[in-house]
């Protein structure tokens, strides 16, 4: 398990009556990590209900049915959605029960609103969700950021997906698929699977990429001084053309913060 510290916070904060939200990038390992804490608290005999995101009437009775909350009144009919949203509400105020919820960002937004109700409520959940957006259930959760995973467990990763596929790649083939992978533990076995098949991939589909702004900033900086310079020396041919070469780099500044870069908060 590469990502312990990530699965220790998560049962840690689930444990003191808390939720938390996980966020990465696709094949970043949410699922994974999800798995590991309901195998944990279920081996510490808690109840756990894990789903992923089908309709909201859906879900509410897949939940409903593992708390044993009766989806159907006395006359046999089955219960309107609003009336199995507040029976399982009902039953989570006066038990125990962890909600795991992976890919929750697909969840429609009248269910993550019932979520939200619930977290307002102290009922423990982990969500897990790929760019979520900063609002509802979402807002009011603490995250934790997966990082992409360190070279070496990348590395390690690698190297038991092609021996479990029988190849025998050399130290600079794995250095090569490595760099494709960017650090995202899905990426690195679809990189082993593409080199079994005998396919030429030159590019990954990680979102990592190297920030170049401070560097054209201060390249943009070193005109202005020369500028200054051309102003004192009275060297108008200078003056022109760092200005024009100024106003360049300034418009490549702006046009590079448009640009994804890796996240770098932490819980």
């Amino acid at each position: 398990m590469y990502r312990q510290q990530e699965l220790n916070r998560i049962v840690a904060s689930l444990l003191s009556n808390n939720s938390i939200l996980v966020v990465g990038e696709e094949g970043s390992g949410k699922t994974t990590l999800a798995v590991a804490v309901v195998e944990k608290l279920e081996q510490d005999g808690f109840a756990v209900i894990n789903c992923e995101p089908t309709t909201p009437k859906q879900m509410l009775k897949e939940i409903a049915e593992h708390l044993g909350v009766d989806t159907h009144n006395i006359d046999g009919k089955a219960l309107t959605t609003d009336k199995l949203k507040r029976a399982i509400a009902g039953y989570l105020e006066n038990n125990t029960v962890f909600l795991v919820i992976d890919d929750a960002h697909n969840c429609e937004p009248k269910f993550r609103g019932w979520l939200k109700y619930l977290q307002r409520q102290r009922a423990p959940m982990l969500l897990l969700a790929t760019r979520p957006p900063k609002s509802d259930v979402f807002i009011n959760i603490p995250r934790i950021e997966l990082a992409p995973l360190p070279e070496y467990a990348i590395r390690e990763l690698m190297e038991k997906t092609a021996l479990d596929k029988g190849i025998n790649l050399r130290p600079h083939d794995l250095a090569r698929l490595q760099e494709r992978a960017g650090g995202n533990p899905m990426l690195a076995k679809r990189s082993i699977d593409e080199e079994f098949l005998g396919l030429d991939i030159e590019t990954g589909d990680h979102t990592r990429y190297f920030d170049m702004t401070p560097v054209i900033l201060l390249v943009g900086c070193a005109f202005i001084v020369m500028r200054f310079v051309a102003l004192g020396t009275n060297n108008v041919a200078l003056y022109i053309m760092t200005g024009a070469t100024g106003a360049l780099f300034a418009g490549a500044s702006y046009a590079m913060r448009a640009l994804p870069k890796e996240d770098k908060r932490r819980l």
